[in-house]
């Protein structure tokens, strides 16, 4: 017999369940605006209503220790959650502060009374701001390490073609800051060191059963002949290694949203990595 809805953990319909249980989402493109290029490395705001929609019920705690501009604390204003997030740099944690501002008043001027708020912090002290055990949902997408944010090289016609190769595969993202502690000036080691540490302290927070969802894409080093980094593979293991459960994978197809580039012609032939990973981690129950 169908469970009701108010029966399921996050108030699907069988329906529902199973239409959104694809492992490939090529569907939550939303428009950006251009509040959205001052960040940079936004994911749309319909993945992160898909995602709290799965994962998290009305009433839940929702939380995003990369925070951003507040893609998911909007989300969960949106969609009648309690969102908290944390940003290392000032000016984000503004502009999100703002977006949330006008997500949580209604046509009439009142405010919902859930809290809904990105604070300006580093994300490794998210212990001073949540309690053990209540968060069933995070959603973040982390930072790029530096493999792909240095300056692009002079343009000329006396530039080598192997260094051609390496900068038509770059998507160099510009860095957030010059803080020597943001997670996008780390070398991938220690980047994933650091990650690791932020990992338990979220797992910490996490109710048992709870989820924590991480968007991330691969990379190709930039530094060493374009080498292909799985870090979504790593960030998996980590995770693991980290106390959580290896929940799911999903794929977020972005071929459509991405032009394609001839890349490492006519020598060395490389894929477009038009595609990012949604690493599904759950909290596991005591037996």
């Amino acid at each position: 017999m169908t469970k009701s809805t108010d029966e399921t953990f996050n108030g699907l319909s069988a329906k529902e369940w199973t239409v959104l249980s694809k492992n490939v989402w090529n569907d939550v493109s939303s428009p950006r605006q251009s509040v959205h290029m001052l960040h940079g490395a936004t994911f749309p705001q319909a993945l992160a209503d898909r995602v709290l929609s799965l994962y998290s019920k009305q009433g839940d705690i929702v939380f995003d220790p990369f925070a951003g501009i507040g893609t998911t604390v909007i989300a969960a204003a949106k969609m009648d959650r309690i969102g908290i997030g944390i940003e290392l740099q000032q000016q984000f944690s503004d502009i999100a502060a703002n977006l949330i501002d006008k997500e949580k008043t209604d046509l009439f001027g009142s405010k919902q009374l859930l809290r809904h708020e990105v604070i300006c912090d580093d994300c490794r002290s998210l212990e001073k701001h949540l309690y053990s055990s209540s968060v069933q949902l995070t959603l973040s997408a982390p930072p790029y390490p530096n493999m792909n944010t240095r300056p692009p090289h002079p343009k000329g016609p006396g530039r080598p073609r192997k260094v051609d190769v390496v900068e038509e595969m770059s998507e160099r993202v510009p860095a957030h800051s010059l803080r020597q502690d943001d997670f996008g000036n780390f070398g991938y080691a220690m980047y994933l060191d650091e990650l690791k540490r932020v990992l338990k302290k979220v797992l910490n927070v996490t109710r048992e059963g709870g989820y924590s969802v991480w968007v991330v894409r691969d990379q190709r080093d930039t530094y060493n002949s374009a080498q292909y980094v799985p870090v979504h593979a790593d960030i998996i293991s980590i995770g693991v290694v980290a106390g959580w459960k290896h929940h799911d994978l999903i794929v977020w197809d972005q071929n459509d949203q991405r032009r394609l580039m001839l890349l490492g012609y006519p020598n060395v032939f490389y894929s477009n990595m038009n595609c990012s990973y949604l690493i599904v981690f759950r909290k596991p129950k005591d037996e």
